[in-house]
Formats: C-alpha cells, structure tokens, sequence
C-alpha cells in the first residue's frame, strides 16, 4: 500500500540540530490543520517535551494524564490508547515527560526496538487525518522511529549546520526505508529562521542546487514571536494570527497538504 493509499497518513520533523524549529513547526501544523476541520494527533517523541509544552500540556504539572510517548516505546500502550484532547480545535496529542530520556537508553536492547513507535500507530491511524511525529535533535533510537514511523517527513533547516547534516539523515532514512521495507518518503527541506543576511543567502543558494523540487517555496522568517508563543503555551498561528510568520506557516501547511493528498 503506497503512502497515498494509508488513512491516517504519518508526517515526522526530523534534523539532528537542535533550535531548528521542528516542535514549533508541528505544533503550527498541527492547529492550522485542525482549523481546516482535519483529525490531527501530534506525538511528541523528545524528553524536552517541548511539543507537549506549545500545546499546554506539562506532565509533571498536571495530574490526570493517562500515558506518554515512553508508554508507546516500552509497549506498555498503543497511541490511541493514552492521546489526549488539546485546547487546540480538532488537535489531540501523546505528550512527553523527562523520564523518556531514560527509556532511549534501555530501547537499543528491546524487541523490534526501531519500530515500536509505527507499531503503536497501527490503529490511530483510523481515528485521525494526520499524525505528526516531532523527534529530538540527534539521530538516536528516536529519531529512527520517528523517521521509521513516517509515510512522509519533512527537514527544517535554519543555517549551515543543519543543512549540511541533511546528507547524513536521509541516508540513515533511505537504509532504515530498505532493511525493513518501509514506505517512507522524504517530502522535503523547508528554511526556518529566514532572514536577508549573506549566510541565509547562502543556505538557500546551495539548498536549491542540492534540493531542487525538494526545496519548499515556503520559508519561515527569524521572529521573536516563536520564543514568545512557547513561553505562553500557544502554537504560533493562533498566538499571533495576523502576523507575517503566521503566514509563512500557513504557507507552508498548504503546501504540505498539496504534497501529501490531504
């Protein structure tokens, strides 16, 4: 079954640099898309939990939460079983805690332990439209889950390094996509942090020679605004609606939805 053909269709945010934008960038398509009356789950697969946090959820803090993503990753729970509703038209979410930092530790030892997150998926994906798969800022165990987990993920990048440890990402995706037969698809690269200066110029110069079609029209302008929606615990498009990086998400979420048939 091509990735087309899959309800519930699978989007992760992958780059092993840190301060990219990947958690920012879910959480905005993930409400941006719930707006347009789409089911979206978001899983948040980082132990800095910083998904979980844009949507105002903090598991150490708030009593009542049935499960989190390590409950995904030790078995002890499938997605749809602990996802929880969000203030967020149409956004329900698995979120992260601290303690998932010690269960990367024990995963390389455990049973089909580069699958146990698309495994967890298998019936989340008749409840919801999209699922999007945030994931920490390296390639360890769970970002080969995250990228195992995907019919499509997507490479922001914000400056030089994180361009340059794209090669590295798409072929650990090409190799994990062989061994184990997966359809994953590499959607594409999108700039974040876009600016005017001669290093973005750059950036965006040798991504096009290197990317081509896979280089998004879309990009995501420097703002402070980002910083300033995390610490109050809402995704950017609603915090700041009317905004020019407002925009450039919303941008950037048709052209996904044009990409991936949603």
């Amino acid at each position: 079954m091509s990735p087309t053909q899959i309800p519930g269709k699978t989007l992760g945010l992958s780059n092993q640099k840190g301060g990219a934008a990947k958690s920012t960038t879910s959480a905005a398509l993930a409400v941006l898309f719930g707006q347009q009356g789409k089911k979206v789950l978001a899983i948040d697969s980082d132990p800095q939990a910083h998904l979980s946090l844009q949507f105002g959820v903090d598991v150490l803090r708030d009593e009542g939460v049935p499960g989190t993503s390590s409950d995904l990753y030790l078995g002890k729970a499938a997605a749809h079983e602990v996802a929880i509703p969000t203030r967020f038209a149409g956004v329900h979410l698995v979120p992260a805690s601290v303690d998932l930092a010690a269960v990367e530790i024990n995963l390389p030892g455990m049973t089909g332990c580069d699958l146990r997150l698309r495994r967890s998926l298998e019936k989340a994906r008749a409840q919801w439209d999209l699922i999007i798969l945030d994931s920490p800022p390296n390639l360890g165990k769970f970002a080969v889950n995250v990228l195992n987990a995907s019919d499509y993920f997507l490479v922001p990048v914000d400056g030089p390094w994180a361009l340059r440890s794209v090669d590295t990402l798409l072929a650990l995706a090409k190799d994990n996509a062989s061994i184990y037969n997966l359809p994953s698809e590499f959607l594409g690269v999108f700039l974040t942090m876009s600016d005017r200066t001669k290093i973005m110029q750059g950036v965006r110069e040798e991504a096009e020679e290197r990317f081509g079609p896979k280089l998004f029209k879309s990009e995501i302008r420097r703002s402070t605004l980002a910083r300033e929606a995390a610490a109050l615990e809402t995704p950017l498009p609603l915090y700041a609606a009317d905004s020019g990086v407002a925009a450039d998400y919303r941008a950037l979420a048709q052209e996904v939805a044009a990409q991936i048939g949603l």
